[in-house]
């Protein structure tokens, strides 16, 4: 399923998270980066998603906004499968690689701090994903 539209700053967002996974295409990079993104946003609280939204591209930050509620706690195993029941594998492995890139991506991307405040809100499993 291709895109239909997307900002110059979401077309760079997923472009590089394509060549950070080696994925074979962007769309498929932003079909991974909205589900890690979304899971992600389930994992933190409103505030940090807030905070973590701002230095997104707006196609991102709007689908973050529409997440309310207390931080979900999960596990890697729950947070991967999550992933990758909205993505094109079922190949946990690859899921934690593309999820991997996602947040290496995010990191560059997120107001300075914010991905740190982030990492100390998850359990360590999934912190160190951002690694």
């Amino acid at each position: 399923m291709a895109e239909i539209w997307q900002s110059e700053p979401m077309r760079d967002f997923a472009e590089q998270v394509r060549q950070s996974a080696g994925m074979s295409s962007a769309d498929e990079a932003s079909r991974v980066a909205r589900a890690t993104l979304t899971t992600l946003a389930e994992a933190v609280s409103a505030g940090q998603v807030d905070e973590l939204a701002e230095g997104l591209p707006e196609e991102l930050r709007n689908e973050l906004s529409q997440r309310s509620g207390q931080a979900r706690s999960l596990n890697k195993l729950e947070f991967l499968d999550r992933v990758s029941g909205e993505i094109a594998t079922t190949d946990l492995e690859t899921t934690e690689d593309q999820v991997r890139a996602v947040l290496t991506t995010l990191r560059q991307w997120a107001p300075a701090g914010e991905t740190s405040d982030t990492v100390e809100q998850l359990p360590g499993p999934i912190a160190g994903l951002f690694q």
